[in-house]
Parts: C-alpha cells; structure tokens; sequence
C-alpha cells in the first residue's frame, strides 16, 4: 500500500487490490459469535423499529442480537457492523497496513446487502473520515463526486446523506471482489449494490495522531 498522503487528498480506485479479505462464510461466523453482536456494533439504519427477545440465564450482556434475528434482518435491510477491525486475521493485518502508512487510528466497518432491490439507506452522502473501501462479494456501482467545500457545516446540520447532486461524478465504476476504492473525507458518494454484495469499509480518523493510542495488532496463535 502506497504512503502517499495525497491518496486521502483524492479519490483512487483499483482493481485487484485485495483478494478474500472477507467471505459471506467468515461474516456467517461472525454473527454466529453472539457476544459479538451488541447492539452498539450492528446497526440496522432506516428501521425505525425496535426489537426485543428473550435471553437465557447465562447470557452475559442481554443487548447482544440472537443469530437468526440478524440472518433475517438481512434479507429485508442494510446491515453494517462497526468495531470490527479484529474480527479476522486478514481484517486486523489490512487495517494495521493502513495504520502504518497513514499514521491514523483505523476501524473496519462490514456492510452487507443481500437483496439489490433494496435503496442505500444513506444515498448519496459524505463522511468525516476518509475511507478505504474493499469489495468482498458480489458487485456494486460506485459514484464518487468531487469534494464539497461546506462539508464541515453539511455535517454538524446532519445534512450529509440523501444528499442531491447535479453534477456529473468524478468516478463512476463497477467494484468486483479485491477491487478497492480510496474516498476522502467530504467527497459525496453512492454505493448501489448490483448483486448480493459484501464490502469491508476502513474509516480513518484525521483527529487523532496513532501516536497517541494505537490498537493492538499482534494476532495471537496457540
């Protein structure tokens, strides 16, 4: 991976770049993992519904979503999960890839759409971190348009999603698994899933120096 600071400056997409990051199998997995799944790291945008269950005595945090609650969510919704930057082998080693050539902290956030009827819950939008994008399964048309100069006040007035755009995108492709997609922050982009499609988002924080904290990358064997 390049050190070029000027790649969180602009927009970047290439092809290939990074092969089984993560498979629909691992993501199973994971959800399978129950203590995993609080209700602080998946997120269900747009629902507006609350859901509740019934937890056996020995679970030991009641706000962790049952497995097949989330399998069936997914065929009707977005799903993203965040605080996942460790959740894999490969997810640790890339993030910790990004950490050492950028020198900011990372996060992984998985996002998952398995039905391609289903609209974007965010549209067009613009994030306050920078963001490395890698494709995992299936494909996804991806619009990147140039950077908005109010992105700052677009987001403290939470007008950052849904947004309207006339102008004609900077970048328009077609992500296919190992493709990667480098978008800086307060650059407006879409994705539109063409397929069932997975996707691991790497957000970037331009506030904090990894200097001073930095997550714990060793990845332990027995």
């Amino acid at each position: 991976m390049s050190s070029d600071p000027l790649l969180l400056k602009k927009t970047k997409y290439v092809e290939g770049y990074y092969h089984n990051l993560l498979t629909w199998d691992e993501l199973a997995n994971l959800i399978n993992i129950r203590p995993l799944m609080t209700n602080k790291r998946v997120h269900l945008p747009g629902l507006g519904k609350r859901y509740e269950w019934i937890n056996s005595v020995w679970i030991s945090d009641p706000n962790c979503f049952p497995p097949s609650l989330i399998r069936s969510l997914l065929d009707e919704i977005v799903i993203y999960f965040t605080d996942m930057s460790r959740v894999t082998k490969n997810i640790n080693d890339f993030a910790k890839s990004i950490e050492d050539n950028y020198r900011m902290q990372v996060d992984a956030h998985i996002y998952v759409c398995r039905n391609p009827d289903l609209e974007h819950p965010f549209g067009a939008h613009i994030d306050g971190a920078h963001n490395i994008i890698v494709q995992c399964e299936g494909e996804t048309n991806f619009k990147v348009w140039d950077k908005v100069e109010n992105g700052e006040k677009l987001l403290e007035e939470k007008k950052n999603v849904k947004m309207i755009i006339d102008d004609a995108p900077i970048l328009d492709v077609i992500m296919k698994p190992g493709d990667t997609i480098w978008i800086p922050k307060h650059y407006p982009h879409l994705a539109t899933s063409l397929s069932p499609r997975l996707s691991v988002s790497f957000p970037l924080s331009s506030s904090m120096d990894i200097s001073q904290i930095r997550e714990d990358r060793n990845w332990i064997t027995l």
